[in-house]
């Protein structure tokens, strides 16, 4: 699994964020990981993204083909519409939109991993944190920044901070050493020829179009001089330790809590 990535999901924490680019293997570590948490021991996982009409909507394909991909059919068979572990380990597939069995699903699980979660509505939001009331139980989020006030960008990027007992890692596309020869060629065209696009698709950043923001320059990990947009989310420290660092190619802010 990528270096740098995939050790945050084994601390302990009530929240984990994953934000980035395309090509960053957030879904695809984010699965390997819960797999490999679900062998270990029985846990109750929810895998949820804001609608999903379907089963082939889920994640559950993805899943199944990293189970084959790690040789964990031992350890797991599946049905239609779940997996299960031979341990009593348990994937589950919901939508969250006016979905009020997914309330209910809520309610037992160890961990549940939102999946594109730049959809979620500050609606579901408002339902989900506090329905995940199991003791040590976590919320994972995976996505791609689409608008700076999608209600996911603002819980853990805004003005104030991520909430207290988050990690927050931004994973792009230099944290995939399993990047074909197609999309480096492709990167590389458009760090040259359309940053906005670059700093947008591959990095992860708020595009030009939907931020409204004054733009700063900036020298990125690879040494480009580009103009970024100025993001609120570094902006407010007031009440809260935070720590943040850059990591390789992964920049980390981490929430210790409003009393630390």
């Amino acid at each position: 699994m990528p270096k740098g990535v995939s050790s945050y999901l084994r601390k302990k924490a009530r929240y984990k964020a994953f934000w980035g680019g395309r090509a960053g293997t957030k879904s695809w570590t984010f699965a390997s990981q819960l797999l490999l948490l679900g062998v270990e021991k029985p846990l109750r996982i929810l895998c949820c993204r804001e609608i999903q009409n379907s089963i082939r909507d889920s994640v559950k394909r993805l899943l199944e083909d990293r189970i084959e991909a790690m040789g964990l059919q031992s350890y797991y068979t599946w049905t239609d519409s779940e997996i299960r572990g031979h341990n009593g380990t348990l994937f589950i597939f919901k939508g969250l939109w006016r979905n009020p069995e997914t309330v209910k699903s809520l309610e037992g699980a160890d961990i549940v991993w939102i999946e594109e979660a730049q959809a979620i509505s500050q609606a579901s939001l408002r339902t989900l944190t506090p329905t995940v009331r199991k003791p040590g139980s976590e919320i994972w989020f995976s996505w791609n920044p689409r608008n700076r006030d999608d209600p996911v960008d603002v819980m853990f990027r805004g003005p104030d901070g991520p909430p207290p007992n988050s990690i927050v890692v931004n994973v792009t596309y230099r944290n995939n050493p399993w990047l074909s020869d197609e999309l480096k060629a492709e990167i590389e065209w458009d760090k040259r020829h359309d940053l906005d696009k670059y700093n947008h698709v591959w990095l992860g950043d708020i595009s030009y179009a939907s931020a409204r923001v004054p733009q700063l320059a900036h020298r990125d990990d690879g040494g480009v001089r580009t103009a970024r947009p100025v993001m609120p989310s570094l902006a407010s420290r007031r009440s809260r330790l935070i720590i943040s660092a850059p990591i390789g190619a992964t920049r980390l802010i981490r929430q210790m809590g409003a009393n630390s």
